[in-house]
């Protein structure tokens, strides 16, 4: 079973994809913890390369989506349960980065 959590980054800014070049950027992550559900794979998008003073980077930017494949779990009990994640970012703008943060995601699953 696949999720999709769609993402829009405000005119201006961007966020580290989650394979940034430099090992002191933030990068994009989504993580889930234990629940109802066991997380196969998380899937990014191609990032979009940006030229931030004298650096090529590697961002998301605008309206895009990251997929996570997921599978019930052998303890899974039947019913209505949430899933819960959360996402960790980093968000700039070509003068500056602010502070990481993070949200939690909530994911509404029934098992059958």
């Amino acid at each position: 079973m696949a999720q999709t959590l769609k993402l829009i980054i405000l005119p201006g800014f961007h966020v580290n994809s989650d394979k940034p070049r430099d090992e002191f950027l933030i990068p994009l992550k989504l993580s889930w913890t234990n629940g109802p559900l066991e997380v196969k794979s998380v899937s990014y998008p191609k990032p979009d390369e940006i030229r931030v003073g004298k650096d090529m980077l590697l961002v998301f930017t605008g309206n895009f989506a990251v997929q996570t494949e997921f599978k019930a779990s052998q303890q899974s009990a039947p019913g209505a349960s949430i899933q819960t994640g959360k996402l960790r970012y980093q968000a700039c703008n070509n003068e500056m980065c602010f502070r990481p943060a993070s949200i939690n995601i909530q994911l509404p699953v029934v098992v059958q």
